[in-house]
Order: structure tokens, then C-alpha cells, then sequence
């Protein structure tokens, strides 16, 4: 075997142990709930007057996950520090989400196409927000995430053409996202117990 054939070889162990980790990194199911509480919040608020308190939401959501990993999920599994290329793909998630926002904004606003969009915007607005996760779950290599994003652009399209009310049914969306974290995260407790509770097994 030559050297090249070796060093190829290593690199992609590398990657795939990397994206096994990054997968069992999110069977605790907290990324499940912080998405779901955004969403949720999205659902609760986007047609009243504190529309501004959904990111809010999304900022204590966060906190919590932060301290939960830190409570629940290190103590079960340990801690995986990442390399630098990891972390990039968290920011490739939020400059496209932030790109695909601002670009929506400025075709609606500066060109014709602003007619087309003002006539479906739940939709797009259900397509732009669903592929957001949909990076994320390619980021956490992770599928439950592709059907959360689906779910997010199916509540869209049942408000466009079924005359579902666009806030009851990206509502019902977060709160099925909410009890799929849940069982996830139940089901990552009783398979997890603590390094110290095991030790006493």
C-alpha cells in the first residue's frame, strides 16, 4: 500500500468517524427541542403584537440547550471538541439561511418577481425556513431533520391551498417537533445512563 493510498484512507476514516459523532451528538434530542421551541414560538406569535418576542425564544432556547449539553448530555457521552471545519458548517447553515432571507427580501422588494412572491409568500416563507433546517440536518448528518424541514414547507402549502390558518398549522408543526425531541431525549436518557450511575450498576 503506498503512502497516498494510507493517508487517503485515513482521511476518510476521519470523516466518517466524524460524522458518526456528529450524528450520536444529536441523539439527546435538545437541537429536536430547541427547533420545535423556535417553531413553536414562530406559530404562537407571528400575528400578534410580539412578533418580536420569537427570537427571544429562540435566543433562551438556545441558552437552555447550552446548559442542558452541559447537564445531560457530556455527563452521559463525554465531550467531542470538533475540529475548526465543523464549526464552519454551523456558519454555512446560517449565512445561507441569512442569504436566502435577504435574498427573498430584495427580489419582493426591487423586482417583478415581488408579485409572485407577495402571492405565495407563505410558501416561500415555508420553503426558505424548511431548507434552513434541512442544512442543519446535513450539517448533524442527522434524517429526522430533512422531515422536520418538510414539515415547516407542508405548513406553508396547507395554508396557501388548503385555507389552514398559517400560524395554527406552523404551531401544530412545532409542537410535533417538541414531542419527537421529547421521546428522543427519553430514549437517549435510558439508554445513557450517567458514567457515575453505571459505575454503580
Amino acid at each position: 500500500m503506498t503512502d497516498v493510498t494510507r493517508v487517503g484512507s485515513v482521511e476518510l476514516d476521519g470523516k466518517r468517524i466524524q460524522r458518526q459523532m456528529m450524528l450520536y451528538y444529536t441523539q439527546d434530542g435538545l437541537w429536536d427541542l430547541f427547533v420545535g421551541a423556535c417553531v413553536l414560538a414562530w406559530g404562537l406569535l407571528m400575528e400578534t403584537d410580539m412578533s418580536v418576542m420569537i427570537g427571544v425564544v429562540c435566543a433562551a432556547a438556545f441558552a437552555f440547550l447550552w446548559v442542558a449539553k452541559k447537564r445531560i448530555t457530556h455527563p452521559r457521552i463525554g465531550y467531542v471538541r470538533f475540529r475548526p471545519a465543523s464549526r464552519w458548517r454551523g456558519l454555512l447553515a446560517a449565512v445561507i439561511g441569512m442569504v436566502v432571507g435577504g435574498g427573498l427580501v430584495l427580489l419582493r422588494s426591487q423586482t417583478a418577481v415581488g408579485t409572485l412572491i407577495d402571492a405565495y409568500l407563505p410558501v416561500w416563507t415555508g420553503l426558505a425556513m424548511g431548507g434552513l433546517v434541512a442544512v442543519v440536518a446535513l450539517s448533524f448528518n442527522t434524517r429526522r431533520f430533512y422531515v422536520y424541514g418538510a414539515l415547516i414547507f407542508l405548513a406553508g402549502v396547507v395554508h396557501q391551498w388548503g385555507g389552514v390558518p398559517l400560524s395554527f398549522a406552523v404551531t401544530l408543526v412545532g409542537g410535533a417537533i417538541i414531542v419527537s425531541g421529547a421521546v428522543v431525549l427519553r430514549r437517549f436518557l435510558r439508554d445513557n445512563p450517567k458514567v457515575d450511575e453505571a459505575a454503580n450498576v
